[in-house]
């Protein structure tokens, strides 16, 4: 048997080598053969044709700027500060204030489902060795889950430009189903007034479900741990909504599935569920009449329906004091709201918890439907006026730091302050249940 190892391979590999020197010596002929000029062309095509590409998808993403838009970028000089510039439909948060009865609607309809969801998901996120322990429950999943919804719908310009084709309408603020999303359903979904609750009652270690604190001491801690981790995870919430908005309008673009939302099929989702919030509000209310006092329904929802729908009513209607009191870049119809919200929390949370003698441990409410009509005023009314998606929504687009730090100053400032003054000065004269 003969042994090519020594003599066929080295032969080979030389071949070969030959043969790759004469292929990089053509190429380099050929490279030298091709004019500088063409090769400059050929480089200049394909910078045009990504060019093209990138335009024609900005194009697609491209929105018309609303008249709000257009008046206040005409009213800042160069003189100035730019303290408010939006560069699109979705920098502002301004919920717009209107006598349509369609927009009304769909607040009404967005608040059933947002109490209903919210209420919910405090149930489903509240269980033994909970890793956030709150004695009536935390808010915090609920608010998460409002900001992210707020900001993908603020930020989804692929989904309504395909609906705003063909409307006559040059701005997503004018749809009834933006509203009906953004003031009604995230705003009621979301509660800023349960959080202020929340941080006071941590704070001052009262509800705390028979597990107090080492000593007042550790309250400063909880401040701060409740604090940071509400307004962090909600602002967390937000951007991944902006993200996946962006995500999705990028499939958007390249998936013709997307065609199928126009304005014809959004008219019909909002005439639908506007005759869904008249028969769901006439429905509950006749739930609520004949239900009796043990069913779930009654305890947990109806109730806080009712009085859910009025909260998100009154905070649609304060939303018209957006920008007023001359100042354009102030929410001020939210600020309204949220404070109202923690005013009237506070009040009738001293009704449901407060004792009239911690000795006897007698209740300033003891009667049964009484005290189921309170916690729905609480979980429904306050929970629904207040808002946190809007908030964090209103700072993030307020583009400078003294605007932002302004607002949430003015906003949590008198928030934790009233409920302080209401509710601590009480617990420490008189005492809450626990």
């Amino acid at each position: 048997m003969e042994d090519y190892s020594s003599s066929e391979t080295p032969r080979i590999e030389e071949d070969y080598g030959n043969k790759d020197n004469v292929n990089r010596e053509n190429r380099s002929e050929m490279d030298a053969s091709i004019p500088l000029e063409a090769r400059r062309m050929n480089s200049s095509y394909s910078h045009s044709l990504a060019r093209t590409i990138t335009s024609t998808i900005g194009n697609e993403l491209r929105t018309v700027p609303s008249l709000q838009e257009i008046e206040v970028e005409s009213t800042i000089g160069p003189s100035r500060p730019q303290f408010w510039k939006p560069g699109n439909i979705m920098s502002v948060e301004d919920t717009p204030f209107s006598k349509r009865y369609l927009v009304l609607l769909e607040v009404v309809f967005g608040s059933i489902l947002g109490n209903m969801a919210r209420i919910s998901l405090t149930k489903l996120t509240s269980y033994q060795n909970e890793y956030l322990h709150y004695s009536p429950g935390s808010c915090l999943w609920s608010n998460f889950s409002a900001c992210f919804i707020m900001a993908w719908c603020n930020h989804a310009v692929g989904f309504w430009d395909s609906l705003l084709l063909d409307s006559g309408k040059n701005n997503m603020k004018q749809m009834a189903l933006h509203t009906g999303i953004t003031a009604g359903f995230c705003g009621s979904f979301s509660t800023w007034s349960s959080l202020v609750a929340e941080l006071l009652f941590k704070t001052i270690d009262a509800l705390n479900g028979g597990y107090p604190l080492p000593n007042s001491g550790y309250g400063v801690l909880e401040f701060f741990a409740v604090l940071l981790i509400q307004m962090g995870v909600s602002f967390f919430g937000y951007y991944l909504g902006r993200d996946f908005a962006a995500l999705l309008d990028l499939w958007a673009v390249f998936n013709r599935a997307s065609r199928l939302l126009n304005y014809k099929v959004c008219r019909i989702f909002e005439l639908t569920t506007a005759g869904l919030a008249i028969a769901g509000f006439i429905a509950n209310l006749v739930l609520t009449c004949t239900l009796p006092l043990d069913n779930f329904w009654k305890k947990d929802y109806s109730l806080s329906i009712l009085f859910g729908v009025v909260g998100a009513i009154l905070r649609f209607q304060l939303s018209k004091y957006n920008g007023k009191f001359h100042m354009k870049w102030f929410p001020a119809g939210t600020l309204m709201a949220n404070v109202l919200a923690c005013t009237v929390l506070a009040v009738v949370t001293l009704l449901n918890n407060g004792y009239i003698d911690s000795s006897t441990q007698s209740r300033i409410v003891s009667n049964k439907v009484h005290r189921m009509v309170i916690n729905a005023f609480v979980s429904g009314f306050c929970g629904s006026l207040s808002t946190i998606s809007s908030f964090v929504n209103e700072l993030y687009n307020l583009k400078h730091p003294i605007q932002r730090y302004t607002y949430f100053s003015v906003t949590f400032l008198p928030s934790f302050i009233i409920m302080l003054l209401i509710d601590g000065t009480f617990v420490w004269t008189r005492g809450f249940i626990q």
